[in-house]
């Protein structure tokens, strides 16, 4: 005779409680990896729909290899001092930086070093121009082309500064980055810069960092940038066309 064990009313409830209790758990486990998925979402989603775009400008660990990479396609040479400084401008491959004009100043900049790439410089006068224009603020812009001994004396007393040497090497060495501060400008100017730079590092013409402890936007220009401007079409009005910036080519040989 077949022995059957009967299950009791008790124990078909317990086995019910323990496969409801799995299942919730389970569910639990979902909905909190939903979340921690979520949260960091909801926390971008406001900057991101308010034109706030400060979190997409931020410096990550391969910030310094890009600008480093772009350097070396770009074949842009590094400047080791003061002197090679000067013959890269006698050659054309950087240009002078005014102290001052309608819509900008250098703020703390030596004479030896107000000098930038040219499309980096015709950056600055379009993108200081068009603000200008819509804030009546100059742009304050507090470092340009550096050299490697500044870059290793920058190092030595600011431990956020970029390397002067290696693959995470500051991209000023190449005369191709600026710095523009945010001291003194509205919270509608810095938010216009932001999307204007994310805009343009998006389109891949420009690689942009905001920093917080030093209040500043770094911007390395890219070199195919002269090719977005010539692009734009020409104002209409010819009185009120600019004169033509002279680009230098830099192909030939930007080592010295």
């Amino acid at each position: 005779m077949a022995i059957v064990i009967p299950v009791t009313d008790r124990l078909a409830t317990n086995g019910a409680k323990v496969d409801s209790s799995s299942r919730r758990f389970a569910k639990r486990g979902v909905v909190i990896r939903l979340a921690a998925l979520a949260l960091p979402l909801a926390f971008l989603l406001p900057f991101v729909t308010r034109g706030q775009t400060s979190l997409l400008l931020i410096a990550t660990s391969a910030s310094q290899p890009i600008q480093n990479k772009r350097a070396d396609a770009d074949d842009l040479s590094r400047m080791r001092d003061v002197a090679m400084i000067q013959r890269f401008r006698a050659n054309g491959y950087l240009v002078p930086v005014p102290v001052s004009t309608r819509y900008y100043y250098l703020h703390g900049i030596q004479s030896y070093y107000r000098y930038l790439r040219p499309w980096t410089k015709v950056f600055l006068d379009r993108l200081s121009r068009q603000h200008y224009a819509k804030f009546k603020r100059k742009l304050r812009v507090t470092s340009l082309v550096r050299t490697v001994a500044y870059q290793r004396a920058l190092a030595g007393r600011n431990s956020n500064a970029a390397a002067y040497r290696g693959p995470l090497r500051s991209s000023h060495l190449t005369g191709a980055t600026l710095d523009i501060s945010k001291r003194n400008l509205t919270k509608g100017s810095i938010s216009w810069l932001r999307r204007v730079l994310y805009s343009l590092r998006e389109k891949r013409y420009l690689y942009a960092i905001e920093e917080f402890g030093q209040p500043t936007f770094h911007v390395m220009v890219f070199r195919r940038y002269q090719d977005y401007v010539k692009g734009r079409k020409a104002p209409r009005d010819k009185s009120r066309r600019e004169a033509p910036v002279q680009l230098a080519s830099d192909n030939t040989s930007d080592h010295s």
